[in-house]
């Protein structure tokens, strides 16, 4: 008898698990339709996907030697993935479905399905691990690996991006960064709402190359500077992955990743903050290993002072830079060696303070606008303004339409609301960062106790819409299968906008037009099977949500302060004013190599202490 009930638990698991990979909800509103059972591919993998399940459950094979920590683990991981998975179709699924019916068969059939690939990708990692670290190499990967990592790390990421240099040169500008050199010039208000420091940058550079007649020379000289400080930081990566002794298929791997991936490639060339913020993020992340090592003795004044000074750039790059520092240094702190902790401690505090000088006097004194109130950071309580608005228009009572609609256009706030962008809210904004009299923005700071006042008032009546309307407006960077909105896959086509040849002349050579176009095409490659995960935003969170699982069944709990930055910046990304946007998600992107290596290796803070003390 339990044979039988063993074998149709497998059939079972095999038919939801179909169900669940090819699944139909967005087309048709019909059930049985949805079901999507007839076809070859349906057929092919309802057979595959019952004899695994029989050998695990039968036969009890392919995953017996799994110890229970792990189990568990996995178990819940699975769980989450598939609940998120479930959010994630819904939000395209037709509205005339009955989805909650279908949605029980596919988490059925999504669990075991997860927790099998993610028992078996843990497995292997495991049997990495043990393997013989140390054995004999090529010429060419020992010179690169070990003999001369950083430049040959360097050189292998110059040469990728080499074509996109010559294709795009001088540059592709950007909204942003056009934005950003505007407020230098004095065309738009100098404020803090994009980094100052890459204003004063970007600014002086664009000014001075066409003050001095080589307006498209001087310009390159953004694309070559981003190009060497995500080169440099490659490098480390290197480095670091030679300290710890990752497998030479992950430095392979890594090495490829980071130097051919279209998306590093194209935003390289870009005028854009997130091309410097997210290398900047990766050399912050590697230092804080290095300072939080327990060795004995003192940590060497340069690592330190490393530290401080890609902790402030971090927090100069992007504004959102200083929840990397809010949230890591905490974390650093108590993971740290006790001997080391006033020193850290004092260390961190010179870099927060250095901040809050920097942001709070040296910009203002510069002649910085300091906005009171950025309106960004209410991104998604206007969006569920809106939605609410929408869902439960005979809800909203005269007084808080009276208020509404003194500071947004109301009825148009309701009309345009876009799950995926939260400019058409923002756009109808009566009072904001664009109508401040003295740009600061104090108009809104003087109504933003009122306004989460009403916020607040209208979530506890209908609580569900808000929830519903955070993850319409965040499900990208969960959901795998979500493709890259707005600007997609990187800026192929130059953005003028407020950089206009009454500001400057620099424009990309037409003779580069075809080889432009050639390598927009090789972005395509997101469409074929495997490597389409790469550029999807959602594919990220869950390999750092893999490798912090596998962490902490492994009891390597020191280790995830690696993945701390990356789980801050996915928090960012959901409260962000965009859905599955490519160049938010880029330094949660940047840190998958780094820590799945970190996966590959055993107890990497002994592995350095013995490599640096040595």
């Amino acid at each position: 008898m339990r044979n039988i009930l063993e074998e149709l638990a497998a059939v079972f698991f095999a038919v939801c698990s179909a169900v669940a990979l090819f699944a139909d909800v967005e087309s048709t509103g019909n059930l049985s339709m949805a079901l999507n059972g007839d076809g070859i591919v349906q057929l092919i993998a309802l057979v595959l996907l019952e004899i695994l399940y029989r050998r695990i459950i039968v036969k009890k094979e392919c995953l017996n030697g799994l110890k229970k920590r792990d189990s568990i683990g996995y178990a819940l991981l699975a769980f989450l993935f598939a609940v998120f998975m479930l959010i994630g179709r819904e939000q395209s699924a037709n509205e005339d479905l009955k989805y909650g019916y279908i949605a029980v068969v596919m988490l059925i059939g999504y669990v075991p399905f997860f927790f099998t690939m993610l028992s078996f990708i843990g497995m292997a990692l495991d049997r990495v691990r043990q393997r013989d670290n140390e054995r004999p190499c090529s010429r060419l990967t020992k010179w690169l690996f070990e003999e001369h990592v950083m430049l040959g790390g360097m050189v292998a990421v110059f040469l990728c991006r080499l074509p996109y240099l010559i294709a795009f040169y001088p540059c592709s500008m950007t909204w942003d960064g056009g934005a950003q050199i505007s407020s230098f010039y004095g065309i738009e208000p100098f404020t803090d709402h994009h980094p100052p420091l890459l204003s004063f940058v970007y600014g002086a550079i664009a000014l001075y190359s066409q003050r001095w007649g080589i307006p498209n020379i001087g310009m390159f000289v953004i694309p070559i500077a981003n190009t060497l400080l995500s080169a440099f930081a490659v490098a480390k990566v290197c480095e670091f992955f030679k300290y710890i002794k990752v497998p030479y298929w992950v430095r392979w791997t890594s090495l490829i990743y980071y130097a051919a991936f279209t998306v590093w490639c194209i935003f390289d060339v870009t005028v854009i903050k997130d091309t410097l913020y997210y290398p900047l993020v990766t050399l912050f992340a590697l230092q804080i290993v290095y300072a939080v090592m327990p060795i004995s003795g003192r940590t060497s004044a340069s690592e330190l002072v490393k530290l401080v000074i890609y902790g402030i750039l971090v927090t100069q790059i992007r504004n959102n830079g200083i929840f990397v520092l809010i949230f890591t240094l905490p974390v650093a702190f108590i993971i740290i060696n006790r001997k080391k902790k006033a020193v850290f401690a004092f260390v961190s505090a010179i870099m927060l303070i250095a901040v809050f000088a920097v942001n709070n006097l040296l910009y203002p004194a510069l002649g910085v606008t300091k906005i009171k109130v950025k309106e960004d950071t209410y991104c998604i309580m206007f969006q569920q303004t809106a939605k609410y608005g929408k869902d439960y228009p005979g809800d909203v009572t005269d007084e808080e339409r009276q208020f509404l609609n003194t500071m947004f256009d109301y009825d148009e706030l309701v009309d345009v609301y876009n799950p995926q962008l939260a400019d058409w809210v923002k756009n109808c904004l009566k009072i904001c960062e664009a109508t401040s009299v003295d740009h600061t923005n104090s108009e809104f700071a003087a109504i933003r106790n009122e306004y989460i006042k009403v916020w607040f008032a209208q979530f506890l009546r209908h609580p569900l819409s808000y929830i519903d309307t955070f993850f319409e407006c965040s499900y990208g960077y969960y959901y795998p299968e979500a493709r890259p909105y707005k600007e997609g896959n990187g800026f192929y086509e130059e953005e003028r906008y407020t950089f206009t040849s009454s500001m400057h002349s620099s424009s990309q050579l037409e003779q580069l037009a075809p080889a432009r176009f050639v390598l927009e095409q090789i972005s395509k490659l997101e469409y074929l099977p495997g490597i389409g995960l790469l550029y999807r935003c959602g594919f990220y969170t869950w390999c750092v949500a893999f490798a912090v699982v596998c962490l902490v069944i492994k009891r390597r709990y020191k280790e995830l302060v690696v993945a701390v930055p990356a789980i801050v910046n996915i928090m960012v990304c959901l409260i962000s004013p965009v859905n599955t946007c490519i160049r938010y998600a880029m330094p949660t992107m940047c840190f998958v190599p780094v820590l799945f290596a970190i996966v590959c290796s055993n107890e990497i803070f002994s592995r350095v202490e013995e490599k640096r003390v040595g």
